[in-house]
């Protein structure tokens, strides 16, 4: 089977990138020969094409209206749009050249807001699937161009396939009636069969894009409560990029305006996270809306205590190891003075506290996001699109 990848992005640090990255090494060998398509030559493109994987690049933008949130950009705003059609318009008339070469049995776009792999397998007359990985409004502020009913009606035409990364986001897009969208998980890592228990850990640890969807600013809030009545005053480590610069800004002057700037880390985007979660007391998801969150598995796989905000994809993740489980995985807030109590409580937990959760969460991961699980689910659905039993 002959399947064409298109991909928003090359960065290896990105949730998209990273789901994309672990599930093609393990549907490789189950039978698929993959084409992909990626915006530019940076990042993971050095890693395909060394592997041998054929691989393409376009010159396109998400099918989104661009940023209009300063002057510059609102003068900007008009051009934007137009030359972001047009780009997207000539690179999906280029994609139909490539596509037919390569004899595509199937195009596979990587995220929902890119829709060049679309208007190419629709002039082809071959399956097209979107991974909606994304709620798009809530998560990131994007707005889909021309209108979200434009994009939703896509995903009704003849040939037009969905998968989507949890039930939630499925719902958001009005999918969960549609009998040719399925829910499939992202995979974060193969299957691991011992648990590494990491030690009690020093410090709390943040691990995201700090932009405002992420919801810094209310751990940080959370965080400035906790330290006015800890003893133990574990440190705070932010690890990640600064996606919205004034966001970030706000975000320094906050822990300098409140005096918790000793306390409080900035470490930028890293790579090694595994080891940072493996040591820390505790993660820390406070988004307001996450789509997934490849952290959560990821930190479970590690063996780190999870506080997670109870919304959203974490708390689909909560919910389903809950109900694996039949006790609670992680611990979970519905708003910052929760969070706050909770930070309190982790201070005095001990190791054995701890492994009651991680324990339960190193199960539920193993069941529901290693790689093995979603090559296998994601080839199934190729082959069901392929015999059009669907």
């Amino acid at each position: 089977m002959k399947v064409a990848y298109v991909l928003n992005s090359t960065d290896p640090l990105g949730g998209a990138t990273k789901a994309f990255m672990s599930y093609l090494r393990q549907i490789m060998p189950l039978g698929v020969t993959p084409l992909v398509v990626v915006p530019d030559h940076k990042g993971i493109y050095q890693d395909l094409t060394e592997a041998g994987i054929i691989t393409h690049v376009l010159n396109y933008r998400p099918q989104t209206y661009p940023k209009w949130n300063t002057v510059k950009n609102l003068i900007l705003f008009f051009p934007r749009t137009i030359a972001r059609i047009i780009a997207n318009r000539y690179a999906a008339h280029k994609l139909v050249t490539i596509l037919c070469n390569f004899h595509a049995n199937l195009v596979h776009t990587n995220v929902s807001v890119i829709n060049i792999g679309f208007i190419a397998a629709m002039k082809m007359g071959i399956p097209h699937l979107y991974h909606i990985r994304e709620y798009g409004d809530k998560d990131f502020g994007l707005h889909y161009l021309p209108c979200k009913r434009v994009f939703l009606k896509q995903l009704s035409a003849d040939k037009s396939y969905s998968v989507c990364i949890t039930k939630d986001i499925q719902k958001h897009h009005h999918q969960d009636r549609n009998a040719r969208s399925q829910v499939i998980y992202d995979s974060i890592r193969e299957q691991v069969h011992q648990l590494s228990h990491s030690s009690l850990g020093t410090y709390f640890l943040y691990a995201g894009r700090i932009q405002y969807t992420k919801g810094l600013d209310i751990l940080l809030r959370a965080y400035h409560t906790y330290l006015q009545s800890s003893s133990s005053k574990l440190h705070l480590y932010v690890a990640g990029d600064k996606a919205e610069q004034k966001y970030y800004q706000s975000m320094v002057d906050f822990t300098v305006r409140n005096k918790i700037q000793p306390y409080v880390h900035f470490l930028g985007g890293r790579s090694d996270i595994e080891t940072l979660m493996q040591q820390a007391k505790a993660l820390i998801i406070p988004s307001r809306y996450e789509g997934f969150g490849l952290c959560m598995p990821e930190a479970m796989f590690c063996g780190c205590l999870v506080i997670g905000h109870n919304t959203a994809g974490t708390k689909e993740q909560l919910d389903n190891g809950r109900e694996l489980e039949g006790n609670e995985i992680a611990l979970r807030f519905e708003n910052e003075e929760q969070l706050a109590n909770i930070l309190l409580h982790t201070d005095s937990m001990t190791q054995e506290d701890i492994e009651t959760y991680t324990t339960r969460a190193f199960h539920v991961v193993n069941q529901l996001y290693t790689t093995e699980v979603c090559a296998k689910k994601l080839y199934q659905y190729y082959k069901d699109i392929a015999n059009e039993t669907i």
